[in-house]
């Protein structure tokens, strides 16, 4: 009598399996050719700053002292050029940062070292405000399907 129920739980089982639900009307409709896509597009032309400071903290990390004080000044020269559209409260916190940077890098200069941290929230601090073409490089696009 066990081996019987056993069996028939077994072969309910399987059958249960081998039904899968009905597509919705909407996953009907889906094909390749129309879905939404999303793009990563390669961002080759980053902002000047942004790469001048990363070479700045590998300089940094390296114990390069000269190549630390070229990159940052090449980086608030490049801030200050990517902040020149910017007006109000944005621009004055942008260029304290810059002042703080500035002042970073002149004691550097004079054999004060910094911490990797102060030079890195000095950073944070200056990049924050200005737009990034790094955090903008995604978009979205609605396919239309294909006619055949």
């Amino acid at each position: 009598m066990k081996k019987i129920l056993i069996v028939v739980v077994a072969i309910l089982g399987l059958a249960a399996c081998n039904r899968a639900p009905d597509p919705s009307e909407q996953a009907k409709l889906r094909t390749k050719e129309n879905t939404t896509v999303f793009e990563d597009k390669a961002v080759t032309d980053a902002n000047q700053s942004v790469q001048a400071f990363g070479e700045a903290m590998e300089a940094f990390e390296k114990g390069d002292k000269e190549a630390v004080s070229r990159h940052l000044q090449s980086g608030i020269d490049a801030l200050v050029n990517e902040g020149k559209g910017m007006e109000g409260e944005v621009k004055t916190k942008l260029e304290r940062a810059i002042k703080r940077l500035e002042r970073l890098r002149e004691e550097f200069q004079q054999g004060k070292v910094a911490t990797a941290d102060d030079l890195m929230n000095a950073i944070s601090e200056a990049e924050n405000d200005v737009p990034h073409k790094l955090l903008s490089g995604y978009y979205e696009e609605e396919v239309e399907p294909q006619k055949n």
